[in-house]
This record gives C-alpha cells, sequence and structure tokens, in this order.
C-alpha cells in the first residue's frame, strides 16, 4: 500500500486534492467516524446522501441535525437504486408502471460516480476531487478481503476509506469524542434505513405513518410486503 494507516492515507489524500473532499454520508456510524476524521485533515467537505425516497421526515431532521453539529449542508441526491426500482417495476400498480414507462431517466442506469461528477460541476469543484467513504476493512469478511487486496483508494473511480482500518472500538471513540449523536434509525433498525423490505417499512409504517404513505405515493403496492410476511 502507498500509506502505512489511516492518518497517513487521509494526510496523502488531503495533499493531493488540496484539503477537498466530497464524502458519501448515509448517517450511518461509520460514516459519522469518517467525517470527524477527515475534519482533522480537510479544510471543506460536501457530504452527500443518497436518499431512497425524498423528503422523509425521519431522515431529514437527522440531516438537519448533522448540517448543525457540522456546521455544513448536507448535499441531497436520489440513491441509483431508486432508479432501478422504479425502472423493475418494485410495488408498482399497472397504471404507474405505464407511467413509468413514459420517462427514459428510470433506464439512465446512473452510478453514485457519476453523481460525484455530477456534484463536482455543479460546485465548481476540481475534477481530481476524491469522494470519502466510511468502509472498514474489519467489518466484515467481504471488506477485509477487498481492502487487504486492492487498497483503501479507487484511483479509477475517485474514492478511497479514510478509516480504513478502524476497528468498531475506533468507531465509538472517535464518535462518542466528538460528542456526536447516531439517528434515531439505530434505536429502531440497529442501522440505518436502507431498504423496502419488511423489517424496514414495517417500522416506518408503526413510528412514522406520514413517511409510511410518502413510500407508498413512489410504491403504491408496498403494502403487499408487509401482507406477505404477516397473512401469508
Amino acid at each position: 500500500m502507498e500509506y502505512k494507516n489511516s492518518a497517513e492515507l487521509c494526510q496523502k489524500m488531503a495533499e493531493k486534492t488540496n484539503g477537498v473532499t466530497l464524502l458519501a454520508f448515509s448517517t450511518g456510524k461509520d460514516a459519522l467516524s469518517a467525517w470527524v476524521e477527515l475534519r482533522k485533515y480537510f479544510h471543506t467537505i460536501y457530504p452527500i446522501y443518497y436518499y431512497m425516497v425524498p423528503g422523509l421526515s425521519f431522515i431529514e431532521r437527522s440531516l438537519k441535525y448533522y448540517e448543525d453539529f457540522f456546521e455544513t449542508k448536507i448535499i441531497r441526491l436520489p440513491n441509483p437504486n431508486l432508479y432501478r426500482m422504479l425502472d423493475a417495476g418494485t410495488f408498482q400498480t399497472k397504471r404507474s408502471w405505464e407511467i413509468i414507462g413514459k420517462y427514459a431517466f428510470t433506464k439512465m442506469n446512473v452510478k453514485r460516480e457519476d453523481l460525484c461528477e455530477w456534484v463536482k460541476e455543479d460546485h465548481g469543484i476540481d475534477k481530481g476531487v476524491y469522494t470519502a467513504i466510511g468502509n472498514r476493512m474489519f467489518d466484515n469478511l467481504q471488506r477485509y478481503r477487498s481492502i487487504s487486496k486492492f487498497g483503501a483508494v479507487n484511483h479509477k473511480i475517485k474514492t478511497f476509506f479514510p478509516t480504513y482500518d478502524y476497528k468498531i472500538a475506533d468507531v465509538v471513540r472517535g464518535i462518542k469524542g466528538a460528542g456526536v449523536k447516531l439517528p434515531v434509525d439505530y434505536h429502531i433498525w440497529g442501522k440505518t434505513f436502507d431498504g423496502l423490505d419488511y423489517r424496514f417499512i414495517k417500522p416506518v409504517k408503526e413510528h412514522f405513518p406520514d413517511d409510511y404513505e410518502k413510500l407508498k405515493s413512489y410504491f403504491p403496492l408496498i403494502d403487499t410486503e408487509i401482507m406477505r410476511y404477516e397473512q401469508l
């Protein structure tokens, strides 16, 4: 590797990009830990949140809290999976499926690195700036093997893992040391909201009924996922 640890990696990346970085910010513990670490080396951070459905109130409250805490505006962009689900007709009625089929945007096959390039263009950010992602090699075996083999920097798509060698104790220590709170998601799911299967949408319906109705406005047959688990 070109670096000995996360600290040296961040230092070198900050020098390479003149102290500017993008950050894929899911509001999860690893993303928070990465943001805390990045502040030691980068004077300008552009966090990006990829929403599954825009404007969910419990998510917006968390994003507002982090904007106030870090004194930084969080950029909101559609998760590429949203396009893929719409294109696949996920939880769509015949009528909604016909309407979706008229729009080519669902077939764009947009990737996150494409969105990052658009952010750089829109904000006048140098094209050479990389995107930080809070992936850790000790999070699971797959990531351990991947980072061990390929390293914590991908120069092709301009990404890096600023806390790649952090263990969970390091993550907890950094978050507690900064005095930042985890989002409400952890009290409900034990992780961030990340899908439309039963384990995610049932608690949304119970705790945030208005947000559940917003989910239904994009995925009108989402009730069938709950019926499948509870009645079939």
